[in-house]
């Protein structure tokens, strides 16, 4: 059977062997699993120095002392301190002069410990009764709320005048008086009790610590006790409060000093307050604990007390510490028994003993080992042999486990492995340690995992936890299956170290479908940076295919019991017909090699850092730009790059770093690689950025892999400018879907052009009209709104703004003339045809693009609000002139009529010497000859036309802008001049006619009855004449 898809752990087991965070290991697989454990000696707690340590030493020297020995078993969390003590009790017997009493970090609080050191006392039943009557007396009565009612009241009662204050004392008496006086009330007041009180907070975890249960790990790095944090420190909440609480709340609130003394005050009555939850005060604690030691002396009985988490006593800890410090002889008073304590604490928690504790410390332990490596106190070495016993004990059915514990000369456990078909293949793949396979890990994979899930110290339950039973547990159908490696547990041990070179080479090497898992594989398994086969054996496990590469020696470490007689050596085994990897070394120098590293980083996920990036910009922006061709794009490349708000500026290239939240940028933001999600893309992305660097260091491509580096640097720089481009051309919005802001700006361009009175009658027309000058001063006599808009179209920086959107992405220079010759019609003949159909604008302007484009956002807007009625208020303006020409010159003007009979009445006028009116004679032959060549009768057919166009039933009033926007101001100038002056010399003409005619008739001076007549005759004549005219003109 081929060595392949094989699981060979039990999945029940890896939960009862590898569980670190739950309940207690049962007795033989915590013996299978064990490790020797490195360590320090420190002889005085307070002491800098430190001397090389381990467990057998350890034991020997705690049980030789005497009668007494105090050795407190230091460490950061995970170290393995608990580990450690319950190592120590599984090699102290109790015997008949000796009881072992553990106290284990998991299952227990402080009744069950009490009850624990109430069993081993030698007491008589009535006294032990009494004891188990007042401890059960608590937990029979006390609900879980009651008990955190009883904890609250008893804090209360120990802060308050009444509380007995013996190791509670703050430097300023005046706040403790205070507190003394005050606290209470905010205690006892039904708001605040009613949030203390809460599931979570520090009541009920003192109660879970005193009198629950909990099944899991917990680590106290520093007593369980009451924070600014637990503070009722809500502003809103004072006036809930009643009215004794409420002063102390006001100045708690405001106060910090006095929220850090209360928070002293509560810390340092919490024991007393415990010690009566148990019904059992501490003078009784003390008393309980030097009576066991009595009755156990008076037995000639020695007592080995090891606790596996001193947090755990928290409450009855100092009660217990003074206990356990005591020496048997006690001058005068009763002996104590002999006792030996060995206590795991961390290191923070420990700090508030050492006072307490430093003069009477037989010596301490100290597991926290600064790092990993040879000259550690442990090494690779020591982690495997670790490991392998945790990989055996999954595998070998547990009774045989307990046989072999429970034996009377218990030697080595059995290997697993011993009766296995594929212990061969794996042993050789895989490695192992005394016949225990090291399979699916081998030493490199073990090394790898456990730097990235601890980094620091050595920590052997991360280990266990984070790649031991994460490993195990979650690759059992992913072996089945034949897809271990997976891409999931790569994460997990996450940020991958391969450099983009080798991920290249993967994708170029391998198929599409094992990339992946290769990359995971060899990001693992093996610490080179070089694409290669590592055994046969291992590929064939894990049924990932050899590639056409070279394959890697295999290099399994026979790694034996540590003895100054047996150095140990490395062993090659070299598997046959295959060749050893001849790496060639590039000499780079330090800061460059650092750079790329920090590039390879970020291929595999870390943040890529301001000062790289930087320096990337500055080669790849100018770069970029520099490969549009402009010109034949037909952009103005001066409109769009640059600082002073240009669309593209340097900053805006970005480079993808996912946890970092960006700044807020001005113009087109593209950020590298285009598609974060696409490995390949990343990977080839980085590395033409590493290629930059290199080239930048070198100043050429005549470095090693130059020209690969330059193949893939070209291929990307093609598109990337083309992603520029079509950014440029298609704004990029928030949502992913690009807008183009060219028709937009084009449509307004043209409702500018057609109210500034340029010819648009015609597509041609239009189009040129759009980048016409607009005189800004023509429209005085155009109605308000209507020149409202126009003024803010002829506005310089509104109207450049436009232009610039437009002629920027449609036109074409030649070198560095910025004036254009050929514009792209396509792009601004569909908007326009769209809006001369109505004159409304058709393109809107998306939300999320308006920043981005301020002065087209805004006139688009004036046009939204203004245009209609700028439209109907010059409609109504014109109309009102209009009907004003109607009345004095007719519907239908006969204009060279109306000239003509008012030309013949002037010349009568002046021969007859009746000629009057606001002009002379020659002034009204220039006013006639003006109104001679006025175009009224087209001003007159576009009127009509308007007015028929506002007489539809469903007339849009938009479509009137050409009408009113074409300039008949002359028109109308001229005609009014005209009718005014015409008028004037009518009235005053025939007004001089009729005085002259009354005079003569009134005359005695003329005799001659015929010059009377014929006088009379022609002025009679030239008023009906006048009045003809006159009268012609009114409709």
């Amino acid at each position: 059977m081929t060595f392949k898809k094989f699981v060979c752990w039990n999945q029940d087991m890896i939960r009862q062997v590898m569980n670190v965070e739950a309940t207690q290991t049962a007795n033989h697989l915590f013996l299978a699993t064990h490790h020797p454990i490195s360590m320090y000696r420190r002889d005085s707690i307070k002491s800098s120095s430190q001397n090389e340590y381990d467990e057998a030493q350890f034991l020997q020297d705690f049980l030789a002392e005497k009668d007494f020995a105090f050795v407190p078993v230091l460490g950061e969390t995970g170290t393995g301190k608990s580990h450690l003590i319950r190592w120590l009790s599984a090699n102290i017997k109790s015997t008949d002069k000796r009881k072992v009493l553990l106290i284990p970090r998991i299952g227990t609080n402080l009744k069950d410990i009490i009850e624990k050191i109430l069993n081993i006392a030698e007491f008589e039943e009535d006294k032990l009764e009494e004891y188990r009557k007042r401890l059960n007396q608590s937990s029979r009565t006390l609900t879980d709320k009651g008990a955190r009612e009883q904890l609250l009241n008893n804090i209360a009662f120990q802060v308050g005048n009444n509380g007995q204050h013996l190791q509670a004392k703050l430097a300023d008496e005046e706040t403790q008086e205070y507190l003394i006086e005050n606290l209470p009330a905010l205690l006892y007041d039904n708001f605040f009790r009613e949030n203390l009180l809460k599931d979570e907070e520090i009541i009920h975890r003192l109660v879970v610590h005193t009198l629950g249960y909990k099944d899991t790990i917990e680590d106290i790095n520093e007593r369980r006790e009451f924070s600014c944090e637990d503070l009722p420190l809500n502003n809103q909440d004072v006036k809930k409060a009643g009215q004794k609480a409420q002063e102390f709340y006001r100045l708690l609130i405001n106060d910090e000093d006095i929220q850090k003394q209360t928070v002293i005050w509560l810390n340092s009555h919490l024991d007393d307050a415990i010690s009566q939850v148990l019904n059992l005060g501490r003078e009784d604690l003390q008393k309980l604990m030097r009576e066991v030691r009595e009755s156990l002396a008076e037995k000639n009985i020695e007592l080995v007390l090891l606790i596996e988490d001193f947090a755990k006593l928290q409450g009855i800890d100092r009660e217990v510490l003074e206990a356990v410090l005591a020496r048997p002889q006690q001058g005068e008073n009763k002996p104590l028994c002999a006792i030996r304590t060995a206590l795991a604490c961390t290191t923070g928690y420990f700090k508030n003993l050492i006072d307490t504790v430093h003069q009477r410390i037989t010596f301490s332990v100290n597991l926290t080992i600064n790092k990993v490596g040879e000259k550690s106190l442990i090494n690779q070495d020591d982690i495997q042999r670790f490991v392998a016993r945790y990989l055996n004990a999954v595998r070998l059915e547990e009774k045989e486990i307990e046989n072999w514990a429970s034996s009377q000369n218990r030697g080595k456990i059995t290997s697993a492995c011993h009766d296995c078909e594929h212990s061969q293949a794996c042993h050789t793949g895989f490695g192992h340690i005394d016949g225990m396979g090291l399979y699916p890990f081998n030493s490199k994979a073990l090394e790898q995992m456990f730097s990235r899930v601890n980094p620091g110290e050595f920590n052997p339950r991360i280990l266990i936890r984070d790649v031991l039973k994460y490993t195990l547990e979650n690759s059992v159908d992913d072996i089945k299956n034949g897809n271990f490696p997976s891409v999931t547990l790569g994460k997990h041990f996450a940020p991958m170290r391969l450099s983009a070179g080798m991920k290249l080479d993967i994708q170029n090497k391998d198929s599409q479908k094992n990339i992946n898992r290769r990359e995971v594989f060899l990001d693992l398994w093996d610490d080179s940076n070089e694409l290669c086969n590592l055994s046969a054996e291992v590929h064939t496990a894990f049924n990932l295919p050899l590639l056409d590469v070279k394959t890697k020696p295999t290099e399994i470490k026979q790694v034996i019991p540590q003895s100054k007689f047996f150095p140990k050596t490395p062993i090659l085994v070299d598997p046959p017909q295959e060749h050893k990897i001849d790496t060639l070394v590039e000499e780079i120098p330090e800061t460059l090699k650092k750079k790329l590293e920090i590039l390879d980083s970020w291929n595999n996920q870390a943040i890529l850092p301001d000062a790289i990036a930087t320096d990337i910009r500055g080669s790849l922006f100018p770069a970029i730009i520099e490969k549009i061709e402009w010109d034949t794009e037909m952009l103005l490349k001066g409109s769009f790059v640059g600082t002073g708000g240009r669309l593209l500026q340097q900053r805006n290239l970005i480079f993808h770093n996912p946890k970092i939240k960006r700044a807020t940028y001005s113009g087109v933001v593209f950020s590298l690689p285009l598609n974060p999600d696409d490995s390949k893309e990343f990977t080839e992305t980085a590395y033409v950025f590493q290629g930059i660097l290199r080239y930048n260091h070198y100043k050429n491509w005549k470095f090693p892999n130059g020209d690969r580096y330059f193949r893939m640097y070209a291929k990307y720089l093609e598109r990337w400018s083309h992603h520029v481009l079509e950014k440029i051309r298609l704004y990029p919005r928030e949502s992913g879907e690009p807008w183009n802001p060219v028709p937009a700006a084009v449509e307004l361009l043209a409702i500018s052009a057609t109210m500034a009175g340029h010819p648009t009658n015609t597509l041609t027309n239009l189009i040129n009209s759009l980048f016409l000058d607009i005189d800004s001063n023509d429209d005085t006599t155009r109605a308000s709104s209507w020149k409202k808009l126009s003024d803010a179209f002829s506005l310089k920086k509104n109207r450049e703004a436009l232009l610039d959107i437009v002629k920027s992405r449609i036109a074409c220079t030649k070198g560095s003339n910025p004036t254009f010759q050929i514009i792209d019609a396509v792009q601004i003949v569909e908007p326009l045809e769209k809006v001369r159909k109505s004159w409304q604008p058709q393109y809107e302007i998306p939300e999320d693009v308006r920043d981005e484009f301020p002065e087209l956002q805004k006139i688009r807007q004036q046009v939204d609000d203004l245009l209609e009625k700028a439209i109907q208020e010059e409609c109504e303006r014109q109309f009102k002139i209009y009907q004003s020409l109607v009345f004095e010159l007719g519907e239908e003007v006969n204009k060279k009529k109306v000239i003509d009979s008012l030309e013949t009445a002037m010349n009568s006028a002046r021969d007859e010497g009746v000629f009057r009116g606001r002009k002379d004679f020659d002034g009204m032959k220039d006013i006639l000859n003006k109104f001679r060549g006025t175009a009224i009768t087209k001003y007159q057919d576009i009127m009509k036309r308007v007015q028929d166009e506002k007489d539809k039933p469903e007339s849009n009033i938009l479509k009137l802008l050409p009408s009113l926007s074409e300039d008949y101001q002359k028109v109308i100038t001229n005609s009014e001049d005209f009718l005014n002056n015409a008028n004037s010399f009518l009235d005053a003409s025939l007004s001089e006619v009729k005085i002259g005619i009354t005079q003569l008739e009134q005359s005695g001076e003329i005799t001659l009855e015929s010059s009377r007549k014929e006088i009379n005759d022609g002025l009679a004549k030239l008023r009906n004449m006048m009045n003809e005219i006159k009268g012609d003109t009114i409709c």
